[in-house]
C-alpha cells in the first residue's frame, strides 16, 4: 500500500511539473493583455470557484478549525499571492524559458532551509542528487543569463528567485496542516485565501485593465483549471506522500519542459546544451528518489525487526 501511494505520488508530481512547465509560456501569452497581479487574481478566483463546488460534493461537512485558519491563510499568502506576484512580474521582464530555469533553484533552497530548520546535516545521497540536478540547471541556463545582462533581465531574474524562495517556505509551512484535512479541501482554502490577498495588488493595476481577447482567456482558463485547481491538488498529494525535499526535486524538470514549451508556443530558441542539462536533472531526481529510497526502506525494515 505504501509503495502504491508513493508510486501515485511520483506520477502526480510528474504530471504537475509537465503542466507547470507549460504554464510559463501560457502566462507569457496572457500577460500581453492582462497585468501580472490581475492575471493571478482572475486565475485563482476561477480555480477557487471550481474547487469550492468539488469540495462541497466530496467534503460537505468539513470545516477549517479555528487554530488552523491562520496557517491556512499564510499558506495561501505565501504559496499563491506572493509566489505569483513574483512569478508574473518576473515573466513580464524575462523569457519563459529563463523563468522556468530559475525556478529550478527551488530544490537547492529546500534542502538548505530544511537543514537549517530541522538542524540536521544534509544526507550524502540527497546532496549528490541535488548537486547533479543543479549542474543540469547550470547547463540548461548556458549563457542565457549572465552578469552582463540588461537591467530588465536582472530584475526579472531576481523576481523569479524570489518566487522560488517563497515556494520553498510554502512547502515547509504546508506540513503544519498536512494530514489534518482532505487534500481537495486544503487546495480550495489556499486558492481562496491567495485570491483574496491578490485583490489589493490587482486594484493598483486598474489603470492598465482592458478587454481580454479569446487567446488570453483560453490561457487563463488553462492556468486556472489545470495549473491551479488540478495541480495544487496533485502537488499537495505528492507533498504528503513524498515529503518537501523529494517533491521539490522534481521542480528541476521544469526547465527542460519549460524550454521545449517556450520553443513550441513562443518560438524561443532551443539549444542542445539545454537538453544535455535535462539528462543531469533526471539523473539527480533518480538519485534522490530511488537510491535514497532504498536506504530509507532498509532503515524501516531494521526498526520493524527490533
Amino acid at each position: 500500500m505504501l509503495k502504491d501511494k508513493k508510486g501515485l505520488a511520483n506520477l502526480a508530481i510528474v504530471m504537475t511539473i509537465i503542466f507547470w512547465g507549460v504554464s510559463a509560456s501560457s502566462n507569457k501569452i496572457a500577460l500581453r493583455e492582462v497585468p501580472p497581479s490581475t492575471l493571478a487574481l482572475i486565475r485563482f478566483t476561477i480555480a477557487s470557484f471550481i474547487l469550492h463546488f468539488i469540495n462541497r460534493i466530496k467534503n460537505p461537512h468539513i470545516k477549517c478549525h479555528k487554530a488552523d485558519k491562520l496557517p491556512m491563510a499564510l499558506c495561501g499568502l505565501v504559496g499563491v499571492t506572493i509566489y505569483f506576484i513574483f512569478e508574473n512580474y518576473g515573466l513580464s521582464f524575462i523569457s519563459a524559458a529563463n523563468a522556468t530555469i530559475l525556478l529550478a533553484s527551488i530544490p537547492l533552497f529546500t534542502v538548505v532551509i530544511e537543514a537549517i530548520v530541522s538542524r540536521k546535516s544534509i544526507d550524502i545521497k540527497k546532496g549528490v542528487g541535488v548537486t547533479l540536478s543543479i549542474i543540469g540547471v547550470g547547463l540548461v541556463i548556458g549563457n542565457s543569463i549572465s552578469v552582463s545582462a540588461n537591467n530588465k533581465e536582472i530584475i526579472g531574474s531576481i523576481l523569479m528567485l524570489g518566487a522560488a524562495l517563497s515556494w520553498v517556505f510554502y512547502s515547509i509551512m504546508s506540513k503544519k496542516i498536512d494530514g489534518k484535512y482532505p487534500t481537495i479541501f486544503i487546495s480550495y482554502q489556499q486558492n481562496l485565501y491567495g485570491a483574496l490577498f491578490l485583490i489589493p495588488f490587482s486594484l493598483i493595476e486598474r489603470r492598465n485593465w482592458r478587454p481580454i481577447g479569446f487567446i488570453s482567456w483560453a490561457n487563463i482558463i488553462y492556468l486556472a483549471l489545470i495549473c491551479s485547481a488540478l495541480c495544487y491538488y496533485l502537488y499537495l498529494y505528492a507533498l504528503k506522500n513524498l515529503g518537501a525535499t523529494k517533491t521539490n526535486v522534481y521542480i528541476n524538470l521544469m526547465p527542460l519542459i519549460g524550454v521545449i514549451a517556450a520553443y513550441l508556443l513562443l518560438g524561443e530558441k532551443l539549444y542542445l546544451m539545454q537538453l544535455i542539462g535535462g539528462f543531469f536533472i533526471l539523473l539527480g531526481i533518480y538519485v534522490v528518489n530511488y537510491l535514497g529510497e532504498k536506504k530509507e526502506n532498509n532503515i524501516i525494515e531494521d526498526v520493524s525487526i527490533t
